[in-house]
């Protein structure tokens, strides 16, 4: 049950179109709020799909303050996650200034931001979310600061593929080291119910977004299990990439987070639910060929 009692219901997403972001989008629309997502001018199919989600597209330069004003305009809530892949560092930060500055002058009841978030979340080169973070406490903003883990769809997206020999899970990451791990649309469901039930988050203002943690030994294991066949498992780095000391280890908000949002999934919940098949389309396993 919501315990948002303001009269004004409207949420503002920022970055909607996009994995996280869209997934707030569905899950405040299912809690019963109105939604308005801020889109780039000629992002015509991202405006369709906010409107199949029940939200209301409007058009604006996030890196305009005024703009960002106006589609603050009546809103009650914010949520924040900047994760456009075509994006640099600098001009993301520069937009998460621009838009803590107009959120300072909103009077708003909450600013959930969805930070690190997106395909470069663990690059140290490209993720400059500590200092749009550092930007809202300045400005003291009524802030949530929710950090995902490394995303379970970067397992079909970026690791898994097909090649003469076979399948191969090439990740970043030591064999027998704990990874967490968070679906996509569990971040969002976590941005929801921070807007709605606030005071589930009272001294959580800073959240580690995990539902899971597995090692890519455990990982490869799971996917021979579904898609029926051997998975050889490699690990790579890429130069110039750099990863955050905490992409490996335990997921410290990991029981308080399914205490607060039961319905947190477990890396074989989402691989059954949905990642099996988005991995068995990705290298080229019919759903009839893979193994049960």
């Amino acid at each position: 049950m919501s315990t948002v009692s303001d009269e004004r219901q409207t949420v503002l997403v920022i970055g909607g179109a996009e994995h996280e972001g869209s997934a707030a989008v569905r899950h405040l629309r299912q809690r019963g709020l109105a939604v308005r997502g801020l889109l780039r001018e000629g992002e015509v199919a991202a405006a369709e799909r906010l409107r199949a989600a029940g939200a209301e597209p409007v058009f604006a330069d996030p890196e305009d303050a005024a703009a960002v004003e106006r589609a603050l305009d009546g809103v009650r809530s914010l949520v924040l996650a900047i994760d456009e892949a075509d994006s640099g560092p600098r001009a993301r930060l520069h937009e998460g200034r621009v838009v803590a500055e107009a959120a300072s002058r909103a009077d708003l009841a909450e600013v959930i931001y969805i930070a690190g978030s997106g395909t470069e979340h663990h690059q140290v080169s490209c993720d400059r979310s500590r200092e749009i973070e550092e930007r809202m406490q300045q400005l003291e903003l009524p802030l949530t600061v929710l950090r995902p883990v490394t995303l379970m769809e970067e397992i079909p997206w970026y690791w898994l593929h097909r090649y003469a020999a076979g399948l191969e899970l090439a990740t970043p990451y030591e064999p027998g080291l704990p990874l967490p791990l968070v679906a996509a649309d569990d971040v969002g469901a976590l941005a929801a119910l921070a807007v709605t039930d606030p005071e589930l988050f009272l001294g959580h203002t800073h959240v580690t977004v995990a539902g899971d943690e597995a090692t890519p030994h455990g990982i490869a294991e799971e996917l021979e299990r579904d898609l029926g066949e051997p998975v050889r498992l490699t690990e790579v780095q890429v130069e110039g990439v750099f990863m955050f000391p905490e992409a490996v280890g335990h997921a410290r908000d990991l029981e308080w987070l399914r205490s607060v949002y039961p319905g947190l999934q477990t890396l074989r919940e989402w691989l059954t639910v949905c990642g099996s098949d988005v991995c068995r389309s990705m290298v080229g396993i019919a759903a009839d060929d893979a193994g049960t």
